[in-house]
């Protein structure tokens, strides 16, 4: 029997809007707090670390309950104001930084703003011209740690880090590389880089060398962000720690490599795969995240049109038969085939996926990461799992005639294989496949379904904005063609349409998340190859999100492309 915990308010520094909409129940907070006990770290830090509550909701939501402005990383100075009677270590074990300090008085920024003998501490020291301002401990003990930095820097001819470059003979590359990679503020700033990449939902990390210094950026709803570059001194460390992690050769930087993580970031386990390149100005290199702790999509979670599900369902149950999907790298193809795995994964049937690499682990399937410098490529992966004696196929990829025709000879001998296929349209997957030499009379006999989607972003619900699209005449006769293609859209009148605004929680870019816009075919007209209702049908789906207030016209032209998708 589950026994309730009743939590009184007046005893923790909890936000009461986390008790009350059941965000935090009471037994996550006696959870918490036993944490809390044994580790000496404050209640929000330990939630954090949970994964049940991230210090970013944690801090907006502090501020929006006390009235206070939020502080981010970026409205951090590099340097901080000092002042001599807050130490560096106080300021760290309290969680309290100085961001301005002026005649007309002082900024803190502090992660709780409960405490009240820090406050009173400050209005001690200050006087009564102090602001408050509420921001996360990660971001105060990053931006201590930098200034700190950057402090010791002016304050010393050669820094730690320039030192050991310096050494040169003295110290081979390999052992250089290595002081660099275990050096405390790549350590640091390493772990405060995912965590921001988790909390933001950060598909991808990319960290560039370029003229100019160090740049990273995080991949959000498909587009680059940029966030805390990495000083140029600590670079050579940041990326040589990254390839440890990865298990990749720290020595060899004049060839490209692969590897891969496994880390805990903001509380939750995430799966990395790294990639590094040589470039001009240093290694570059690219870290692809998948996030273990997410529930694995289902394909009623997909957001697909009844028409569409309808399709593809339908295919799955057949007992045989060819199932492509088409689509650009980033449009989650590989999410939908395992849903689809999902929808029809049970002890009757035997499943077998082979992958580059095994990107979502699902129960019950066998999951084969093929390696094609070792000659273990999709084709010959499936040539040996034929002897398996599989029910479903799922390869991750076709890209050559060989694996073409092995899927294609798997399909008519009686198996259901599902694939992904670099195409622009789902009617353009018979002519990619005829491209790679697969008979006409062969492919008529074993594609079921070819289906197509794009990744759009949907619209910030906190700041969005009513459109009226009687404000430009030009739209007219666009909408027109679309309902005249696609009645089911309505009359334009009738619509609701919204546009893009932005605000701290979409981080001013008036978007937050993505959605999958699908078309699938299964007429044996379309799968022959005819691009009558290729494009038309995914930007009517297009249109439709739009009618109904989800994206932006803009949104869709990015995605889709201006000439294409307007014709």
């Amino acid at each position: 029997m589950n026994r309730v915990v009743t939590v009184h308010l007046d005893d923790i520094e909890i936000p009461r809007k986390f008790l009350e909409d059941g965000t935090l129940s009471g037994n996550d907070v006696v959870r918490a707090r036993h944490a809390t006990s044994s580790t000496g770290q404050p209640i929000r830090v330990v939630l954090d670390r949970l994964g049940i509550i991230s210090q970013t909701d944690w801090a907006r939501t502090v501020a929006e309950e006390h009235g206070l402005p939020m502080v981010v990383w970026d409205d951090f100075p590099e340097r901080l104001p000092q002042d001599e009677r807050l130490s560096l270590d106080y300021m760290k074990q309290n969680s309290v930084a100085l961001l301005e300090v002026n005649d007309e008085g002082v900024r803190v920024a502090l992660a709780n703003p409960k405490a009240r003998q820090i406050v009173q501490a400050l209005r001690m020291i200050f006087g009564g011209n102090l602001e408050l301002a509420v921001a996360t401990d990660r971001d105060i003990e990053a931006a201590l740690d930098r200034s700190a930095a950057l402090a010791e820097e002016e304050t010393t001819e050669v820094s730690d880090a320039q030192a050991l470059i310096d050494l040169g003979d003295d110290v081979s590359d390999t052992d250089r590389l290595m002081e660099l990679a275990n050096n405390a503020p790549t350590v640091k700033y390493i772990e405060t880089l995912f965590a921001k990449a988790v909390e933001a939902g950060a598909t991808d990390i990319h960290v560039e060398a370029l003229e100019k210094g160090p740049r990273v950026r995080l991949r959000i709803d498909g587009q680059l962000v940029e966030t805390t570059a990495v000083e140029r001194h600590l670079y050579d460390g940041v990326v040589s720690r990254l390839k440890i992690l990865a298990g990749m050769d720290i020595s060899e930087r004049r060839l490209p490599q692969d590897g891969r993580i496994r880390q805990k970031a903001a509380g939750r386990a995430i799966d990395i795969r790294v990639a590094s390149i040589p470039a001009v100005h240093g290694e570059a290199l690219v870290l692809r995240l998948l996030d273990n702790s997410q529930e694995r999509a289902a394909l009623d979670g997909l957001s697909m049109p009844k028409r569409a599900l309808d399709k593809l369902q339908s295919a799955l149950h057949q007992p045989n038969g060819l199932i492509l999907v088409t689509g650009p790298t980033g449009s989650g193809k590989t999410t939908t085939l395992h849903a689809a795995l999902a929808e029809i994964n049970d002890t009757g049937r035997k499943i077998i996926t082979i992958e580059n690499p095994v990107e979502i682990q699902t129960p019950g399937l066998i999951q084969i990461d093929i390696n094609p410098e070792l000659g273990w490529t999709f084709a010959s992966a499936l040539r040996s799992v034929l002897r398996h004696d599989p029910d479903v196929l799922m390869v991750g990829e076709i890209r050559d005639a060989e694996t073409a025709e092995l899927a294609v000879r798997a399909a008519l001998t009686g198996h259901l294989v599902l694939s992904t296929l670099h195409a622009n349209t789902a009617s353009e997957a018979a002519l990619r496949m005829r491209d790679m030499g697969v008979q006409d009379y062969l492919l008529k006999s074993v594609l079921r379904l070819a289906g197509a989607q794009r990744l759009v972003r949907t619209l910030c619900e906190t700041c969005k904005e009513p459109l009226n699209i009687d404000d430009e005449p030009s739209y007219s006769v666009l909408f027109e063609s679309f309902v005249n293609a696609d009645p089911s859209l309505g009359h334009p009148a009738a619509w609701t349409p919204h546009e893009a605004v932005g605000c701290s929680k979409c981080n001013q870019t008036g978007y937050a998340g993505r959605m999958a816009v699908f078309e699938m075919l299964d007429d044996p007209a379309s799968l022959a190859g005819e691009r009558t209702q290729g494009r038309r049908s995914m930007g009517n789906e297009g249109i439709m999100l739009f009618a109904q207030g989800r994206t932006t016209l803009n949104e869709l032209v990015n995605v889709f492309g201006a000439g294409d998708f307007w014709t």
